[in-house]
């Protein structure tokens, strides 16, 4: 009975050291998990760009259904307004996988020039706030996000365009009301 308490009171212990330092070993298990996806690089001239976009609210929509290298449905919803060179909005997903299953959202803000959006994506999941760049292009489908392994600098999550990315397509729909 006594070794069941210790063995009990050590695996507390795990988890509360876990908890307290998810911030430093999460983003870097997770850059783990999707560098061993098979990921192939793309350039960016390979892929079909569209027009700059044009001034007003534009609606996006991204699905991907679990498969066997990415066992993980996920499904966003990004709302965003062009003024000039300035772009502002609002993201909300939902992905659920094998070992999780959990909705985010948080606000858009960021530039366009020429056909890139470079935007700081700020969010809440389970409960915990973060900051993240992203890098959109436009195409004639919609937009792309160009999808890099993510680390962290000076508490913002920056992709790392030294490494391949993966091509995500968010098809434009219909705004309506607030969606």
């Amino acid at each position: 009975m006594k070794g069941i308490r210790i063995f009990l009171l050590i695996l507390i212990i795990l988890g509360i050291i876990a908890l307290i330092t998810q911030k430093f070993w999460v983003p870097k298990l997770v850059d783990k998990i999707i560098s061993s996806q098979k990921i192939f690089a793309v350039l960016p001239s390979e892929i079909p760009t569209g027009n700059p976009l044009s001034d007003g609210r534009q609606c996006y929509m991204f699905d991907h259904e679990a498969t066997k290298d990415a066992p993980y449905t996920v499904n966003e919803f990004l709302d965003i307004t062009v003024n000039g060179k300035n772009v502002i909005g609002s993201k909300t997903g939902i992905q659920n996988g094998p070992d999780m299953s959990n909705g985010y959202d948080g606000t858009i803000a960021g530039n366009i020039d020429n056909d890139i959006i470079s935007d700081v994506f700020s969010y809440t999941i389970e409960g915990s706030q973060n900051n993240e760049k992203e890098i959109y292009r436009t195409s004639a489908i919609g937009l792309i996000k160009l999808r890099y392994p993510l680390i962290e600098e000076k508490q913002i999550l920056v992709p790392d365009t030294s490494k391949a990315y993966q091509s995500l397509p968010y098809a434009r729909v219909e705004c309506t009301g607030s969606n």
